[in-house]
């Protein structure tokens, strides 16, 4: 096996991990409503009906088929600006990518799932234009992240998440499909707040949580048990 660039590579969802979604989706409807109060109610309900059925929903894209995608981009930049001063992000997503920075053989990017307009809306609003990210048609990530491994047996980083190669990827995510298909080289963080205590996830390398805060425990304490310790030098 050729030697790798990083030992880690952390795939982040972006839905319901680092951001706040239910926080944005107000947020976006209180700026769709200065348009429009019959089209924020209906946005509403389709937010809702979506989350019910545990689908995806892009509210970029329903704007943009009702009232044109010039109307769009300006609600777009509209809401952009309005939630400057807001913090979009879930509790621990800072601390998670500020302790994998820290890593000295690690790197990170956002691997999400939807409508690449309405993904990348949501990625600027919440001020992470700057992190690599992937948005992807496939729901089953871990069968994704598996496509990336070479026949030199090592990950293959997509270029738009920073094109390394890297010996393990570890998935966080909090929809419990998304695993599917996870190489069991491979490690994966299940972001659920309302489980049950004592569930499992049902790929043995999928740790259920219920907090950010809990990924970068867990993930220190993993590397910190597989770090080589060298000999002391006399």
């Amino acid at each position: 096996m050729n030697e790798a660039d990083i030992t880690t590579y952390y795939a982040l969802d972006l839905d319901r991990t680092l951001l706040d979604t239910v926080k944005a989706a107000d947020l976006f409807r209180l700026v769709v409503a200065e348009w429009s109060v019959e089209l924020s109610r209906a946005l509403a309900q389709e937010v809702e009906d979506y989350s019910l059925r545990g689908k995806s929903f892009s509210m970029r894209d329903f704007i943009a088929e009702r009232v044109g995608e010039e109307q769009a981009v300006e609600m777009e930049a509209v809401f952009i600006r309005s939630v400057a001063d807001q913090n979009l992000l879930n509790d621990g997503a800072r601390e998670l990518m500020a302790a994998i920075t820290a890593l000295p053989d690690a790197d990170f990017g956002i691997l999400t799932y939807g409508s690449p307009t309405g993904q990348l809306m949501k990625i600027r609003a919440a001020g992470l234009s700057n992190i690599q990210n992937l948005v992807t048609r496939e729901a089953f990530k871990g069968q994704q992240i598996a496509s990336w491994r070479g026949d030199d047996g090592l990950y293959h980083i997509p270029e738009a998440l920073g094109g390394a190669r890297a010996t393990t990827v570890v998935l966080i995510d909090d929809k419990s499909f998304s695993f599917q298909g996870l190489a069991p080289d491979c490690r994966g963080y299940w972001i659920s707040p309302l489980r049950e205590t004592g569930e499992e996830h049902p790929i043995v390398t999928v740790v259920p949580v219920r907090t950010l805060f809990e990924v970068v425990d867990q993930e220190l304490a993993f590397v910190a048990d597989n770090t080589v310790k060298l000999p002391a030098s006399n």
